[in-house]
C-alpha cells in the first residue's frame, strides 16, 4: 500500500482533535467567565440608637420594638427581597446557565454533528479511498497479473530467443571449430609444407656448406701443400743457408783455429827450445816426434817419444827441456774446445835449428 494513502486521514483526524479540543477550552474558560459575572448581591442595613434614657426606654424600647419589628420586617422584607433576588438570580442563573447547558449542548450537539458529519465525511473519504485503494490494488492486482502474464510471455520468448540463441550460437561454435579445425589443418599442411621446404633448404645449404667445405678444405689443403714446399723450400734454403754459413763458419774457425794452433805450437816449441839443452851428440836435421799430455792449466802432465830421431841422448834431452817447461801458461788463454781438440794430447816435432852439421 502506498504511504501517500495515510496523510489525508491522518491529516483529517488531526484536524478533527483540534478542533474538539478548541471547543472544549472555550467551554471551559467561557463558563468560567460566566461565574465571573455573577451579580453581587447588596444587603441594605439602618443603625437604631437604643441608648435613650429610661423613660423613653420604653417608648424607646416600643420603638426599638417597632423598629425592631421593623427592622425584623425588613430584614424579613430584606430576606424575602433577598431571596425572591435569590430566587430571580438563581432563576436567571438556572436559566443562564440553562441557557448556556443549552447553547453548550447546542454547540455540542453542533460539534458532535460536526464531527460526526466530518467522521462521516471521513468515512466516506475513507471508504472511498478503501475503495479506491481496493480499486487500485484491483487495478494493480490486474496490472501486476497482465505484467506478469507479459513477462512470463517475454520470459517465454526470451527463453525462445535465448535458446534460437544459443543455438546460432552452437552453431556458430560448431562453424567457428570446424573453421578452426580447417585452419588448424591448412596451417599443419602449410607448417609441414614450410618444414619439408626449410629440411629442402637447410640440406641444400648442408650440401652447399658441405661442398664449400670441401672446397675449403681442398683449398686449405693447396694452401698448406704450397705453404709446406714454401716451407720446405724455404728450409732447405734455410738449411743450404746455414750450411754454408756453418762450413763458412767451421772453415773460418779451423783457420782460426790452425793459427791459434800454429800460434800456440810456436810458443811451446819455443818454451821447450829455449829450456833445451844441446846433447854432443846432437846433429843438425836430428828430429824426434814428442807426444805431450797436458793440463787445461797448461801444466805438463806427460811427455813420451813417439818416434825416436835415432839418438836417444838427443830424444831424452827433447823430454827433458819438455819437463824443465812445467807449464805452458799461455795455454790458460786458449779455449778450453781447442785445447781439448789440440794440445790435451797432441804430438810435437821438435827440431832445432841451431844444430852442428
Amino acid at each position: 500500500m502506498n504511504s501517500r494513502s495515510y496523510i489525508i486521514p491522518t491529516f483529517l483526524a488531526v484536524s478533527l482533535h483540534a478542533v474538539v479540543l478548541t471547543l472544549l477550552f472555550n467551554s471551559w474558560f467561557g463558563h468560567a467567565d460566566d461565574e465571573r459575572k455573577v451579580t453581587p448581591r447588596h444587603v441594605q442595613a439602618s443603625i437604631v440608637d437604643l441608648t435613650s434614657k429610661s423613660k423613653a426606654s420604653e417608648a424607646q424600647a416600643k420603638k426599638r420594638e417597632e423598629a425592631r419589628k421593623k427592622a425584623e420586617e425588613l430584614k424579613k422584607q430584606q430576606a424575602e427581597q433577598k431571596k425572591a433576588e435569590d430566587a430571580k438570580q438563581e432563576a436567571e442563573r438556572k436559566k443562564a446557565e440553562d441557557a448556556k447547558q443549552e447553547a453548550e449542548r447546542k454547540k455540542a450537539e453542533e460539534v458532535k454533528q460536526e464531527a460526526e458529519r466530518k467522521k462521516a465525511e471521513e468515512q466516506k473519504k475513507e471508504a472511498e479511498r478503501k475503495k479506491a485503494e481496493v480499486a487500485k490494488q484491483e487495478a494493480e492486482r490486474k496490472k501486476a497479473e497482465q505484467a506478469k502474464k507479459l513477462a512470463e510471455q517475454k520470459k517465454a520468448e526470451e527463453a525462445k530467443r535465448k535458446k534460437e540463441a544459443e543455438r546460432k550460437k552452437a552453431e556458430e561454435a560448431k562453424r567457428k571449430k570446424e573453421a578452426e579445425r580447417k585452419k588448424a589443418e591448412e596451417a599443419k599442411r602449410k607448417k609441414e609444407a614450410e618444414r619439408k621446404k626449410a629440411e629442402e633448404a637447410k640440406r641444400k645449404k648442408d650440401a652447399e656448406r658441405k661442398k664449400a667445405e670441401a672446397a675449403k678444405r681442398k683449398k686449405e689443403a693447396e694452401r698448406k701443400k704450397a705453404e709446406a714446399e714454401r716451407k720446405k723450400a724455404e728450409a732447405a734454403l734455410q738449411a743450404a743457408l746455414d750450411a754454408e754459413i756453418a762450413e763458412e763458419a767451421r772453415i773460418a774457425q779451423e783457420l782460426a783455429d790452425a793459427a791459434s794452433v800454429n800460434s800456440y805450437t810456436a810458443y811451446i816449441k819455443g818454451e821447450i827450445q829455449r829450456r833445451w839443452s844441446r846433447p854432443p851428440s846432437a846433429r843438425n836435421g836430428m828430429k824426434v816426434t814428442l807426444t805431450i799430455h797436458l793440463f787445461p792449466t797448461g801444466e805438463v802432465d806427460n811427455v813420451y817419444v813417439k818416434r825416436s830421431s835415432g839418438d836417444a841422448l838427443f830424444d831424452e834431452s827433447a823430454i827433458r827441456a819438455v819437463k824443465r817447461v812445467e807449464r805452458f801458461d799461455q795455454l790458460q788463454d786458449m779455449q778450453s774446445a781447442l785445447f781439448d781438440r789440440q794440445f790435451r794430447k797432441f804430438d810435437l816435432l821438435f827440431n832445432p835449428g841451431d844444430l852442428r852439421q
